[in-house]
């Protein structure tokens, strides 16, 4: 399978993807005072770091499952 074509992540949800997975990252594994239940600051930074690599990526599974696509065929080679 050609990693181009499996791409469903576009540009500005990349970028939306990327700004929460740092907040996100920052409030499970840096501040964690900000949750105040251990647990779920470390589900939360999770969440972040998977979201993180779904941006960097630009593969998100669950989109693949329900068919949705916001990468937009023009910028695909």
């Amino acid at each position: 399978m050609n990693v181009l074509k499996a791409r469903n992540v576009g540009r500005l949800d990349q970028i939306l993807r990327i700004g929460i997975s740092i907040g996100l990252i920052y409030i499970g594994f840096i501040d964690r005072n900000l949750v105040g239940d251990s647990f779920s600051a470390t589900v939360l930074g999770v969440v972040g770091v998977m979201n993180l690599m779904v941006a960097l990526l630009r593969i998100c599974p669950l989109y693949s499952m329900v068919g949705i696509d916001t990468c937009h065929t023009s910028h695909r080679e």
